[in-house]
């Protein structure tokens, strides 16, 4: 096994827990804006692992997703690359999983179907949101979709907190809730209710009673993009008598000004994982990774 992908400290340490050699890639972008990765190494039929992480903040899922497929294309053509795993921890386009209004596109699947075409024989994500999707075999391509909510538990028990409440921002995150409540080890669980007006992304927050008062509550979602979903749900909790607020997510896409908002809900502590290029993330997935790398299920 062989792992390609950007020498930083996650694909360092997940080279490390399979036992196996980091080849590098170098990331280059044209001043007109075109992506040019270079893997810098050679390859002879060994079975490859592709990782490769998105930036948070930038917000560029389309200059990420043409470097991975253009490394994946060349590693399959001119590379001499034996089975291919993609590793794109967190996975671009996966909100668009049912088509929700008449001419809109079916982007998760559409995008699976790109990286099958170009050579992937597996793919490996972290909290996909492809709800909607039942079946995330596409032909011969394995689609991988790990938790990361094992790994905000374990730093949540750092703090460490007592009897948190874990509330969801929406009826749709409740199994989020339910989930990261499980790998917490408490039944202490909910969610509030929001509805998004599908043509202008406008969020509005429905708030239910709960008994918060004194309570230290973690607000959980699987994305964190531009903050306004989590804000609502850390003002509701607050006005609920929250004392301690942490604003726990998988993904720390956080465009320009989403910290901003978390701040200033009242957060007291953000925890997020790496599946993100991201400083401030304190949560590594990195061990589910490798744990499903070393695991023999995929080919």
């Amino acid at each position: 096994m062989l792992i390609v992908g950007p020498e930083d400290d996650f694909n360092v340490a997940l080279s490390k827990e399979v036992g196996a050699r980091l080849l590098p890639i170098e990331r280059r972008t044209f001043p007109d804006g075109e992506v040019c990765p270079r893997v810098v190494g050679k390859v002879s039929g060994e079975r490859i692992v592709l990782s490769m992480r998105m930036k948070a903040g930038s917000c560029r899922p389309n200059d990420y997703l043409l470097e991975v497929l253009l490394t994946l294309k060349n590693l399959k053509r001119h590379m001499n690359a034996g089975p291919v795993s993609v590793v794109m921890p967190y996975f671009p386009y996966s909100r668009q999983d049912a088509i929700f209004r008449e001419g809109e596109p079916l982007s998760s699947e559409y995008v699976i179907e790109l990286l099958k075409n170009s050579g992937a024989d597996s793919i490996i994500t972290v909290t996909a949101h492809l709800h909607r999707l039942n079946d995330l075999r596409f032909g011969e391509v394995d689609f991988l979709n790990l938790s990361g909510f094992k790994s905000l538990a374990e730093e949540l028990r750092k703090i460490p907190l007592r009897e948190p409440f874990i509330l969801g921002p929406d009826t749709e995150s409740i199994n989020w809730a339910k989930e990261l409540a499980e790998y917490y080890g408490t039944n202490d669980y909910d969610s509030l209710r929001k509805e998004r007006d599908l043509s202008t992304g406008e969020i509005r927050t429905f708030v239910k009673s709960l008994e918060l008062k004194g309570r230290e509550v973690v607000v959980v979602d699987d994305i964190v993009s531009t903050g306004g979903t989590m804000a609502n749900a850390l003002r509701a909790a607050r006005e609920m008598g929250a004392n301690y607020l942490v604003a726990a997510f998988v993904h720390p896409v956080l465009v320009p000004g989403s910290l901003e908002k978390l701040v200033g809900a009242g957060a007291d502590a953000l925890i997020a994982t790496d599946t993100l290029e991201w400083i401030g993330s304190r949560a590594t997935v990195v061990h589910t990774i490798a744990g499903a790398l070393k695991s023999g299920d995929l080919p």
